[in-house]
């Protein structure tokens, strides 16, 4: 497979705690990364009901456009 070297500045705190975690687990940074980069492709991409619920999203069995047709003939019978 082929590499690329990438640099991640990371407050030294964390820096540190993931060199620690890596050698605990005898692996290298560099493989904690690549590991929780490849679960990220495979994550399902929908958001989180607590976002979904800020931001006023619409599930998508809703039929807007009658939904605000609706509401326009009400508000201004």
């Amino acid at each position: 497979m082929k590499t690329t070297a990438l640099t991640v500045q990371l407050p030294e705190d964390d820096a540190q705690f993931l060199e620690a975690y890596a050698k605990e687990h005898s692996v290298s940074v560099a493989d904690l990364f690549a590991r929780y980069a490849r679960r990220l492709q495979h994550a399902p991409r929908v958001p989180h009901p607590e976002n979904l619920k800020f931001t006023g999203a619409v599930p998508a069995d809703v039929d807007t456009r009658a939904e605000y047709r609706q509401h326009l003939a009400a508000k201004h019978r």
